[in-house]
């Protein structure tokens, strides 16, 4: 079963992948996708320790379908699609096309993509706490 230190850890992760995950006004393109990826990251870590706490073995979270599988089985299916959502966002960010801001809704529109990166991560980051407040507790 997972131990307090492995949830120490992933908590660690998450405050410190969240702590970096910051787009201020001047930031460019590299900075949002960053700041994108490092909130999901800090989620996915937030997710491990709420599962860990809950004596889920690391075999049966040790990759991200796998991990959502748990999250959706334990906590709901509402939580399941925001992770879901999140993770595309962060997939994008780390893969698509090199001018993702030109891509679909944004076209081009660097404000209009920062605004809605921004609005994202701290989507993401309330959902952080809304799982680190069950394990710090």
């Amino acid at each position: 079963m997972p131990g307090r230190q492995e949830v120490r850890q992933h908590i660690r992760l998450a405050h410190g992948f969240m702590g970096s995950a910051l787009i201020g006004d001047g930031c460019g393109e590299f900075e949002i996708r960053n700041a994108l990826s490092r909130a999901y990251y800090a989620l996915f870590h937030g997710c491990h320790a709420w599962l860990a706490v809950r004596n889920v073995p690391e075999s049966k979270r040790k990759d991200r379908e796998a991990l959502f599988g748990q999250v959706r089985s334990r906590r709901g299916e509402e939580y399941g699609e925001r992770l879901d959502e999140f993770w595309l966002w962060r997939k994008k960010a780390d893969y698509d096309k090199p001018k993702l801001v030109e891509a679909g809704v944004f076209q081009g529109d660097w404000n209009k993509f920062r605004l809605s990166a921004r609005v994202q991560v701290s989507l993401m980051e309330r959902e952080l706490e809304s799982y680190l407040s069950e394990v710090e507790n």
